[in-house]
């Protein structure tokens, strides 16, 4: 005779077989956790009929009594874990802002859940600040993960035998010979044009840092941009001074980025 699937199946006891069919009810999806905690309770005692435990009988009760102490543990357990990790729904603004001033980033109220959640994420992943993770890579790495559709080139060109450094205005030369003017391009406050006006981040997370980097000096700059070295990326303006103190972190201090970016 083939074994019936009932509600009171498990997969313990005397007469119950082994095999493919047999179902298994931990763990468990749907019960609550006083179900749970219950039947594990009922599991655990002997299989003697001075151990038995009916359903909602004064044994039973008692169990489900003390019970609640544990299902509060788990609870309180699972809340601490939720608002410490922002892996899951249950992690909240007061919980993001809490930790963006722990972590010492930048506290906007222009932003999503989502993007305060990727920024702590990173941060959590990066804590600190090593030699090797000023590479220009891993600083590109950090500042996408942080939302922020951007890329970091090195100012280091081989030409003529030798490796040189060019301003940004060299740099953007390239592009802007190649540049037009069509009927769907506007200027705004934060367009940039190559002479002179390309914003620096040196120092200082404010919107227009003035910064004097001299010739002999460009070796320890880089820059900031598109996809290809001379075009431009746009980042959005209420995202500006986070964006500059997130490079603030990343970059080695002694250095310059320039910065081929709209803010828009």
């Amino acid at each position: 005779m083939a074994y019936e699937v009932t509600e009171k199946s498990t997969q313990h006891g005397l007469i119950t077989p082994h095999g493919y069919g047999v179902p298994h009810k931990y763990p468990t999806t749907g019960d609550s956790k006083k179900v749970i905690f219950a039947e594990l309770v009922r599991d655990l005692y002997p299989t003697g009929s001075a151990f038995r435990i009916p359903y909602n009988g004064v044994f039973y009760n008692l169990h489900v009594a003390i019970n609640r102490s544990f299902i509060r543990v788990v609870e309180d357990a699972n809340l601490t874990i939720d608002s410490s990790i922002p892996d899951n729904d249950n992690f909240g603004e007061d919980d993001a802002e809490l930790w963006e001033f722990r972590l010492g980033l930048n506290l906007s109220s222009s932003l999503t859940l989502a993007e305060k959640k990727a920024a702590i994420r990173r941060k959590f992943a990066y804590p600190g600040n090593v030699r090797a993770r000023q590479h220009p890579l891993f600083i590109q790495s950090q500042l996408q993960a942080a939302g922020f559709d951007v890329y970091v080139h090195e100012n280091r060109f081989f030409e003529g035998g030798e490796w040189v450094f060019k301003t940004p205005e060299e740099v953007a030369a390239v592009t802007l010979e190649a540049s037009q003017h069509g009927g769907n391009s506007q200027h705004g406050g934060s367009f940039q044009h190559g002479s002179g006006q390309f914003q620096v981040i040196a120092n200082l997370a404010v919107r227009n840092e003035t910064f004097s980097v001299g010739n002999n000096n460009l070796w320890a700059t880089f820059f900031i941009g598109g996809q290809t070295l001379g075009d431009f990326a746009n980042v959005p303006d209420n995202r500006l001074i986070e964006f500059k103190e997130l490079v603030l972190k990343l970059k080695p201090a002694h250095t310059v980025a320039f910065t081929f970016i709209n803010f828009v």
